[in-house]
């Protein structure tokens, strides 16, 4: 009876740290993803967007912001979106990601410009 006691206790801190490793993992991909896909889409569309990401267990919703201009320009950018996560993260293409184009507000922009000045002399 005690060698199935310890093979149970055993197996359900395997089972634990295997769920708590593959909940990291998605984790640090969301972090990462945070990260270099403004700089990506930067690089692409020549503007900084607004970006919210928020992850729930099987679901991940990304709220992409850019001026007017570029989106009357550029009709692709929820396909560039999702074609940058399926080539640098495929671990979050195991879940559902739902990719929201919207159009990010001049006050908004005009609000993150000052913010990023002070940060910049800050740092000096």
């Amino acid at each position: 009876m005690k060698f199935f006691k310890t093979l149970f206790v055993l197996g359900g801190t395997a089972l634990a740290g295997y769920f708590g490793f593959k909940a990291y993992k998605v984790v640090n991909n969301i972090t990462k993803l945070h990260k270099s896909l403004p700089e990506f889409l930067n690089n692409v569309y020549g503007e900084k967007p607004a970006l919210h990401i928020n992850h729930n267990l099987k679901t991940a919703t990304i709220k992409v912001g850019f001026s007017q201009a570029i989106l009357d320009k550029h009709t692709d950018i929820e396909t560039t979106v999702r074609e940058y996560i399926d080539d640098f993260y495929p671990d979050l293409t195991k879940g559902v990601i739902n990719i929201e184009v919207f159009v990010k507000s001049e006050v908004a922009e005009e609000a993150e410009a000052p913010a990023d000045e002070e940060e910049a002399e800050k740092e000096i």
